[in-house]
């Protein structure tokens, strides 16, 4: 028996699988050798001029920080950034850390000194008149009015928009709710393919911005960091983390058990349903997902919950989508047209009625016990694959006719 733990929320629950049932363990790629983030970090500060001769000339520096299931080592890379400033003349009190709602906590004894602030609807934003589109977005008037802004960002692929990063940390992430609104909802001759460059667009509209992007491998250990301006940032580490986070399957499986990465990824069914392409992509025909995402905010906004509720054929949905996008359709859509190929069960807290009338999959109180529901079905002899953490995994079958479905 084979034993693997996928991320849940804050913790892990277990899956359990016959050895001769199990495929593959599909993970991220592992790191040659560990990155000396203290010393690297230190490295690119002083080897960056431009970001050394604004930061003594500001008043106010702000560190904005992301999400990452890498919380240890954004501990690491914050203090090591911040100590890197200071130890090159900037003064502590001129710096200050501002997250993201879905950023890790950063209390540490190592930045008890710095002053560390969360954006919530509360906070005052102000607008980016520079960028160029159909509506002015608002930016968390802190960030904005700093002389220096340094945005700390992990890069991995996303199934969806390509990739995340730095600018999303930006924009949504630092976003007034009516602009993000803007951004996702309601958009006349837009697509989910334009949510990338659009936020891209938006951070180079940012003055007096630096990114440190970093990469992560399967211990959350970083790989790569790149410090500059924002698309140079972008470039050199897109393909550290494609790299990194693709994974080549021979075979399809009967059963495929899935976590969507824990906290922030699992925080609602909206998001985690981000990474179901992982596990679909593996599932062969009539393949069955199990997916483990605690859904601790429950199914996430009112728009996704509505688009699901009408329970109407994915044609009929798609046809308005095409009038006006809505991300939150898209993905409403998205899970329907999944559920039309394959059954799906998900391990959550969301109540059973939600998951099975609304949403329309079925709900399990574990994995092991949808595992063995499954397998009923299929047979003990069906064949799994265990994707851990899909939010970091890219597979792709070596035969991609294979794909059914």
């Amino acid at each position: 028996m084979v034993e693997v733990w996928l991320p849940y929320g804050n913790s892990e629950i277990p899956v359990r699988v016959p050895e001769e049932q199990l495929l593959d363990i599909l993970k991220p790629q592992q790191a040659k050798s560990e990155l000396d983030v203290a010393s690297e970090t230190k490295r690119l500060v002083e080897s960056n001029s431009e970001l050394l001769n604004q930061a003594k000339k500001a008043k106010r520096i702000c560190l904005a920080v992301g999400p990452t299931s890498g919380k240890r080592l954004l501990l690491e890379l914050a203090g090591s950034l911040i100590r890197a400033l200071i130890s090159n003349g900037i003064p502590a009190e001129a710096l200050s850390v501002l997250l993201t709602p879905d950023a890790p906590e950063l209390k540490s004894d190592s930045l008890s000194e710095t002053q560390i602030s969360r954006h919530s609807k509360a906070f005052p934003t102000l607008p980016i008149e520079e960028f160029k589109g159909d509506y002015v977005p608002k930016l968390n008037s802190s960030f904005v009015e700093a002389e220096l802004k340094i945005v700390m960002g992990e890069v991995k692929p996303h199934h969806f928009l390509g990739y995340t990063g730095p600018a999303d940390v930006i924009f949504p992430g630092l976003g007034a709710e009516d602009s993000v609104n803007s951004h996702l909802f309601d958009r006349e001759g837009f697509d989910v393919t334009d949510a990338y460059s659009e936020r891209m667009k938006v951070a180079k509209a940012v003055h007096n911005a630096f990114a440190l992007g970093f990469v992560l491998d399967v211990d959350l250990n970083a790989v790569g960091l790149s410090l500059g301006e924002l698309p140079s940032c972008m470039a050199e580490l897109k393909d550290v983390a494609k790299k990194m986070c693709s994974t080549q399957v021979e075979k399809t499986a009967d059963i495929v058990v899935m976590g969507t990465g824990g906290l922030p990824m699992d925080e609602t069914l909206m998001r985690a349903v981000e990474t179901f392409p992982s596990g679909l992509t593996v599932a062969g025909r009539n393949g069955v997902l199990i997916v483990a995402a605690e859904c601790s905010l429950g199914h996430g906004g009112t728009s996704f919950y509505d688009w699901c509720a009408e329970r109407k054929e994915p044609r009929y949905l798609e046809s308005r989508l095409r009038h006006k996008f809505n991300y939150a359709g898209w993905k409403a859509v998205f899970l329907l047209r999944a559920l039309e190929a394959h059954k799906i069960y998900l391990v959550s807290t969301i109540p059973d009625h939600y998951v099975e009338d609304v949403f329309g999959m079925r709900a399990a109180k574990t994995v092991n016990s949808a595992l063995q529901t499954v397998e009923r079905s299929l047979g003990s002899d069906s064949k799994v694959s265990i994707i851990p953490d899909a939010s970091h995994a890219t597979p792709s079958l070596t035969t991609p006719t294979a794909i059914k479905g």
